[in-house]
């Protein structure tokens, strides 16, 4: 998942960056088992969930609780208590990935006017659909070391590639402000942050578990940072062009070039579902209002989307 230097990258995605489209993964923040047993009758867990559905609980007293949803909350994630829903279902492949396939009756959809078979184009304003150069960015961000093997069209000719990433410099990520809490940033290829935090003795095994349940979603320490030294073309919708590559990085060494057309990063071409990720930008709290642009039958129309709570079980 990397692009150019991340510096680069985060000036490139901030232009673009807003709120509901990206977002975060959660985090976990433990106490000493001692500390929790003498203030038991004064602990606090709150879990909080991110636009993929991953849940996890800050635990411990109020003010180190408190602070815990602070930083949370501040990196994109919401209480679980607070998620708004859709009522919508979604196709997430073939020729219909992305239409609406099921809207639940009285739901936040159903009341904005959806119906089954609306597409949606657009998401306040932004396409839903990644460009390849997005695509492209994400998979090849990573860690420092690791190689990445990129399949690129120069000149009506194939070649494979392999890059093996530089280190990069992460730019400032979030500090706690107390003594009481220890805070290791992970990041990904947009440039944001997960707090990773933990307190007292159990703290590091509360970060470390941390680290592994966002590796998986594309997040690395900041001091295991690579960069591959490429800039891709966000917005081309039709191809994921290099715009440019650091001189002297790791691109420049294996041969790529500007204006190589990237085909697949580590054997995987650059799509991805619609449908699937369709529920992520539309991740926010109930009450929380989308503009979209829905397409059926051949025309667009507008529509005023307002989360709702979510139902009790």
């Amino acid at each position: 998942m990397t692009y150019a230097s991340l510096p680069s990258v985060t000036r490139q995605i901030t232009r673009k960056r807003t709120s509901n489209f990206f977002n975060l993964r959660s985090i976990l923040l433990a106490i000493p088992p001692g500390f929790l047993l003498m203030t038991a009758s004064q602990g606090h867990c709150t879990a909080l969930s991110d636009s993929k559905g991953t849940t996890a609980s800050c635990i411990g007293i109020g003010p180190i609780v408190n602070k815990c949803v602070q930083m949370m909350e501040d990196s994109g994630l919401i209480k679980v208590a607070d998620v708004g829903v859709t009522g919508l279902t979604f196709t997430i492949s073939g020729k219909d990935d992305g239409r609406i396939t099921q809207v639940v009756p009285g739901g936040a959809g159903a009341q904005a006017g959806l119906r089954v078979g609306d597409l949606i184009l657009a998401i306040n304003g932004k396409p839903t659909k990644p460009t390849p150069g997005m695509i492209a960015a994400e998979r090849t961000f990573g860690v420092e070391g690791e190689a990445v093997a990129i399949k690129v069209r120069r000149n009506g000719k194939v070649l494979d590639l392999n890059v093996v990433r530089d280190a990069e410099k992460a730019p400032p990520g979030p500090q706690s402000g107390s003594i009481l809490i220890s805070v290791k940033p992970i990041i990904n290829w947009k440039g944001q942050f997960v707090p990773c935090m933990g307190a007292g003795p159990a703290g590091f095994a509360a970060i470390d578990v941390c680290n592994k349940t966002f590796a998986k979603d594309g997040y690395v320490k900041v001091g295991d940072l690579g960069s591959t030294g490429l800039q891709f073309a966000l917005d081309r919708p039709g191809a994921a062009v290099v715009a440019s590559v650091d001189p002297g990085g790791a691109s420049t060494r294996a041969g790529i070039r500007p204006g190589d057309e990237v085909l697949q990063v580590n054997q995987l071409p650059l799509g991805e579902s619609v449908g699937g990720i369709l529920p992520e930008l539309l991740f926010g709290r109930a009450g929380d209002s989308f503009t979209l642009t829905v397409e059926n039958s051949g025309s667009t129309r507008p529509v005023k989307l307002t989360l709702a709570r979510k139902p009790k079980e």
